[in-house]
């Protein structure tokens, strides 16, 4: 046992003076390849080769944005290798110091030239070193030392300019391994072998890539950037939390007396930031209190009104706190008072809103039959298709859909520029939509489209203004004919005389078309009935759609029974029929929509139903009507468009201020 405590301190001076043989022999490696680079055959840097040298640095050198400013010479190697001189020359022991000083440079060009104007440059760069070794000695997560190495060339990226990019770049890793070297194992020529090699690589314009994690203090320098270099307003720490949705209002804080005898978890099962209070010592009725930017400042004892680094940091634990607990999540307003409809209220206000449609409805077919000025209704239905499809579109478009994503729904805090900029979006749609009706409708009336087609074929039934523009044609054909058919009126007994010369689809299609029309006015009972389990908003913006788009819907509906020789009588009979599902699918609506997530089903198929109609069924009747007076239809399609949509959007932007 003797013999081997004299020989193990034999064996450690063995061991260390080959370790430092080898650092040694790879520092002389390091040396060599530069002064090869710079002055071929040369055994060290004389005075030539280390203007070349330093030549060759400075053009390595960059800044973003500004140009670097070149303050070393080669006079100034003196302030790091003493005794230096030009004529002397540079040996390998100095080399290994300028190295330091460079990799200082590239690593922060205006903190080395401020340390080169005071003459410093000899204790900022060991400073520099130093620090380097002690934050890998301290340890920070990376193997064999390569942390520190990382950031230094990370702050050497934004001031170094490689000649080539193409190639594989050095890593940390590569320099540590051609230098035989560890940070970690802070022995000076290990240091100096490393930054040796930096330099080396740099020389030879060879580009260099960091894997590195930001240092511990960066976090906090990022927040306190752009407040000022050390301390922090109240105002500013109102900011930040708005900016991270944390802090109640003063109104809030002066009821936390109020509420803390009703924390609550906010998230459910979740464990995280929630524990026992009980066995941490922990007041559990602080869990659902959100606090304000004064109460945390409070809270750490921070006296005046601004935070220092330090004070900042120990409130950050609070920080986290509240966005763990959720207390300061934004929730959903409680609904307005006056939105909400009791039950009793939304069976009569629908019910009447949807009489008063069916009753319009049926009074323009009285004015249809009523009529003689047939031009002037066709330019007026024009004008309630149009409407009818602005109020479907806009309806679906501003209201519908924004309702079922939950895109109405903001908080009393929240500006009304941010909170109704989906709104302006959604305009920007509707507006396609009129650039392209634009486009069509112009480039037809121009070519003089229309106006000498064929008016004997039989229209689509849902092409309403075509429909009444035939039935019209009819009527005149009859009182020209016959002006004693008219005066008989004998509507039941000429409907069968001309029934018995149709097929059999040919009497199927009235009943095809009630059933059809029947089944659209349903699913319009069904929208309103959702619409106003809502709100009464809701329920009065759709019901206006409904209302718009119903008229020349059931005009046309009529006219055409009428052409297929159906009497008027049984007419308004299948019509008066087919209004009457509107009241059903009403009521299947309004007992079915209590629970929200049901309503905003019913919105999200009512919005594809207001679509369909709105662009596949009405706007083509639009941009296909045929009349003598043209750009007289055309403005009124236009101001019937404009209106629908005026009306929708002024429902959409000023709902909350609307009240009964």
């Amino acid at each position: 046992m003797a013999v081997m405590f004299k020989i193990l301190p034999v064996l450690l001076l063995c061991f260390s003076l080959n370790l430092l043989s080898h650092a040694l022999s790879t520092k002389r490696n390091i040396y060599a390849k530069v002064v090869d680079m710079v002055s071929p055959g040369s055994e060290y840097l004389r005075e030539n080769a280390v203007r070349s040298f330093f030549s060759m640095l400075e053009k390595r050198v960059q800044c973003p944005d500004v140009s670097c400013e070149k303050c070393i010479s080669v006079a100034d190697v003196a302030q790091l290798v003493s005794g230096f001189s030009p004529a002397i020359g540079l040996h390998m022991e100095g080399f290994f110091k300028v190295a330091a000083g460079w990799c200082f440079y590239l690593s922060s060009p205006q903190e080395a030239c401020a340390a080169v104007k005071d003459r410093t440059w000899d204790r900022e760069t060991d400073r520099f070193v130093q620090s380097i070794v002690a934050k890998d000695v301290q340890g920070d997560g990376f193997s064999a030392g390569t942390g520190s190495l990382d950031r230094l060339l990370h702050r050497m990226e934004k001031h170094y300019r490689p000649t080539e990019r193409d190639q594989h770049c050095l890593t940390a890793t590569s320099i540590l391994e051609e230098s035989n070297a560890s940070l970690s194992d802070a022995t000076p020529h290990n240091i100096d072998a490393v930054l040796g090699s930096v330099i080396y690589h740099v020389l030879r314009g060879e580009c260099m890539e960091a894997h590195a994690l930001p240092e511990e203090d960066y976090f906090l320098n990022y927040i306190f950037h752009g407040l000022g270099p050390d301390n922090m307003t109240e105002h500013d720490l109102e900011e930040l939390m708005t900016f991270m949705e944390l802090g109640g209002t003063e109104e809030e804080a002066s009821d936390h007396g109020h509420d803390h005898g009703h924390g609550q978890d906010h998230h459910g099962g979740r464990g995280l930031g929630r524990g026992d209070g009980e066995g941490r010592g922990r007041n559990s009725s602080w869990d659902a209190t959100c606090f304000t930017a004064h109460d945390l400042m409070e809270i750490h004892l921070v006296n005046g009104s601004t935070l220092s680094r330090t004070q900042f940091t120990r409130l950050s634990p609070a920080l986290v706190q509240q966005l763990l607990s959720g207390a300061c999540v934004s929730k959903a307003p409680p609904p307005h008072p006056g939105d909400q409809l009791s039950t009793v209220e939304r069976y009569v206000y629908a019910s009447i809103a949807n009489l008063v449609i069916c009753l319009v409805s049926m009074f323009g077919i009285v004015i249809l039959l009523c009529t003689a000025c047939t031009s002037l209704f066709q330019l007026c239905l024009q004008f309630c298709i149009s409407l009818a499809v602005g109020s479907l579109t806009g309806d679906a478009v501003l209201h519908l859909l924004p309702a079922f994503l939950g895109l109405h729904s903001h908080s009393e805090g929240e500006s009304s520029e941010g909170g109704q900029n989906h709104i302006y979006k959604l305009l920007v749609l509707l507006a396609g939509i009129y650039y392209f009706f634009l486009m069509e409708t112009i480039f037809a009336i121009v070519k003089g489209r229309g106006h000498h087609s064929d008016e004997g074929t039989d229209p689509h039934h849902c092409d309403h203004g075509k429909v009444l523009q035939m039935y019209n044609n009819e009527r005149i054909g009859k009182q020209s004919t016959s002006q004693a058919d008219l005066v008989d009126g004998e509507d039941d007994e000429k409907a069968d005389s001309h029934s018995n010369g149709l097929t059999r689809e040919q009497r199927l299609i009235p009943y095809m078309i009630t059933i059809g029309d029947g089944i659209h006015n349903f699913a319009d009972g069904l929208a309103m009935g959702a619409a106003f389990s809502m709100s009464w908003r809701s329920g009065l913006a759709t019901s206006l759609a409904v209302l718009c788009h119903e008229l020349p819907h059931e005009l046309g509906d009529f006219a055409f029974l009428l052409h297929c020789r159906i009497s008027v009588k049984n007419a308004l009979m299948l019509n008066f029929g087919s209004a009457l599902t509107s009241f059903v699918g009403l009521y299947i609506a309004l007992s079915v929509s209590t629970d929200p997530s049901t309503q905003d089903w019913i919105a999200a198929v009512t919005a594809g139903l207001f679509l369909y109609v709105g662009l596949a069924d009405m706007l083509p009747s639009m941009i296909h009507a045929n009349n003598q007076r043209p750009w007289l239809m055309f403005l009124l399609q236009n101001l019937g468009l404009l209106t629908g949509w005026g009306i929708l959007l002024l429902l959409s932007l000023y709902e909350d201020q609307i009240g009964i």
